[in-house]
């Protein structure tokens, strides 16, 4: 048969393939559509094409699924996009990535950075809880109207819950934007209408005159991993994350110590432990020493989560409203009150001391830390023990 002749479904079909490689016929009503039949019989139509002196071939699609009057019609088409500067080929990869799940590129994002177990978890979250509905829909069909829809109805929740969840969502479409699945974030329209809610920097701590009642009712917890996790957000400031995510390698007994890796701040954080809260420290290694994690769960897989329940009780014990949270700023705020200098207050809360250039001259002694949290506690101490009602302190 010859190399160009009139295409119809019976010649197509009765083209036998070449021994080896492929073989490409021509059409002679469409000069540039091509059937291109293989050493294995596989016949494909193809549109080839010099665009720009450099040969475009853009594939149609395989017979006998694509007749030949459907492979006439879409290679019109795409010669007249060639025609118009349009690669048909680019726009339907770009029409294949613009049908991306959310949830996908979500993973897509977390795949290309190097985060934190615990963020990871977070952003997965906060993306189910505020947008479940959303997870399966092309990440292109999500409209400003949409997002200012959803907006308004998380916030009858509330509007911390709106802030925390949309920029979730505004962070996973940031990276479908520069990835070039959409043109434009929709989240945009937020900071357009003024929508995003004032965070209301959180004051609250546990006041001084009621750390006794407070400290008493922590004492009484039968759960032991919830009060040693309480006493050590008050006695060490530390995150409630940090905390959770403990683990027994990271505790140095002999030396008194714990050193975070690879914190919030992207550092180290090594902090000494206060002399009366190491004899606690003691007897939950002798519940959970075997365990990778200080705090650990029932799963020997995964720490324990924020004991909730305990919280409550000691609440309604104390009358003391706080969150985990409020421990660690109870703490910064016991530490100003003892004098500390601020240096000395943002080492311990590990916060950045390094942002002039005496901070970063600065290199703070294991002693001189050592001395500088025992203070805190000590202060602590004098206001949960008093005469005749002595809170039991370990030796």
């Amino acid at each position: 048969m010859d190399k160009k002749f009139n295409f119809t479904q019976a010649r197509i079909k009765a083209l036998t393939p070449p021994e080896k490689g492929r073989f490409d016929y021509y059409d002679t009503e469409v000069s540039k559509l091509v059937c291109r039949i293989s050493a294995t019989g596989n016949k494909s139509f193809i549109v080839t094409k010099r665009v720009d002196g450099n040969l475009k071939n853009v594939t149609i699609g395989k017979f006998p699924d694509v007749s030949v009057t459907e492979a006439r019609a879409k290679a019109r088409k795409i010669l007249s996009d060639l025609g118009s500067g349009i690669d048909p080929t680019a726009a339907k990869r770009k029409n294949k990535i613009e049908q991306t799940p959310l949830a996908e590129v979500l993973e897509l994002y977390l795949d290309d950075r190097d985060l934190k177990p615990y963020t990871v978890k977070d952003y997965r979250y906060k993306l189910k809880l505020g947008f479940s509905d959303w997870l399966k829909k092309p990440v292109n069909s999500i409209t400003e109207d949409m997002v200012l829809k959803r907006h308004k109805k998380i916030t009858q929740t509330g509007k911390t819950t709106a802030n925390t969840t949309m920029r979730v969502l505004r962070l996973t479409l940031n990276y479908a934007h520069a990835v070039g699945m959409i043109d434009n974030n929709p989240t945009a329209i937020l900071s357009k209408t003024r929508m995003w809610h004032k965070n209301n920097r959180k004051d609250r701590v546990i006041p001084s005159n009621k750390l006794q009642a407070w400290h008493q009712a922590v004492e009484a917890l039968p759960n032991q991993k919830a009060k040693v996790y309480l006493l050590m957000a008050l006695y060490m400031g530390f995150r409630s994350s940090e905390l959770l995510t403990l683990e027994w390698s990271h505790v140095d007994m002999k030396d008194r110590s714990i050193t975070l890796l690879d914190t919030k701040n992207g550092t180290n954080h090594r902090l000494p432990i206060p002399s009366v809260l190491f004899p606690y420290l003691k007897e939950l290694k002798v519940l959970t020493g075997n365990s990778e994690w200080v705090f650990a769960s029932t799963d020997p897989d995964s720490p324990m989560a924020i004991p909730t329940k305990p919280i409550k009780a000691v609440t309604a014990e104390s009358g003391v409203q706080f969150s985990p949270h409020d421990c660690r700023r109870t703490f910064a705020t016991i530490a100003e009150a003892v004098g500390l200098p601020m240096s000395m207050i943002k080492r311990l809360m590990n916060h950045v001391t390094t942002n002039d250039v005496t901070g970063g001259y600065i290199v703070t002694e294991d002693e001189t830390l050592r001395e500088a949290i025992n203070k805190v506690a000590n202060y602590i101490q004098a206001r949960v023990t008093q005469k005749n009602n002595v809170i039991r302190i370990n030796a």
